[in-house]
C-alpha cells in the first residue's frame, strides 16, 4: 500500500504491477489529506468526483498519476483521536460502615 502511495505521489515513471496490486484510491486520498489541507480540497474536487468513471484499476491509477502533482517527501502529522479519561464515580457511603467494609465493596465493584 505504501509503495503505491510512494509511487503515485513522489516518483515519476511507469506504473508497475506491484503498484497496481496495492493501489487503493481511498488510501491515496486519505494520505493526501494528511499531507496538505489544500491538496484535500483538490482531491475532493477531482479525484473523488471523476475517479469513479473508470472501469478498472489500471485506468484509475493512471488517472491519479496524471492528476496528482508530484510532491516532495515530508513527515506528516497524523492526528489520532484522544482517549477520554474514565473517572471513578464517588459513592456516598453511610457513616455506620467500617473502612474495611467500604474497601471490600469497592474491590467487589472493580
Amino acid at each position: 500500500m505504501f509503495k503505491a502511495i510512494d509511487r503515485l505521489l513522489f516518483k515519476k515513471g511507469e506504473i508497475d504491477g506491484d503498484t497496481l496490486s496495492e493501489f487503493s484510491p481511498y488510501m491515496v486520498t486519505r494520505y493526501l489529506s494528511f499531507y496538505d489541507k489544500n491538496l484535500l480540497t483538490y482531491a475532493n474536487d477531482t479525484l473523488n468526483r471523476y475517479g469513479n468513471l473508470f472501469s478498472d484499476k489500471v485506468e484509475q491509477a493512471e488517472f491519479f498519476d496524471n492528476v496528482i502533482p508530484k510532491l516532495k517527501m515530508k513527515r506528516i502529522s497524523y492526528v489520532s483521536k484522544k482517549k477520554e479519561k474514565v473517572e471513578k464515580e464517588e459513592v456516598r457511603v453511610p457513616e455506620f460502615y467500617s473502612k474495611r467494609e467500604i474497601e471490600y465493596y469497592e474491590n467487589q465493584r472493580s
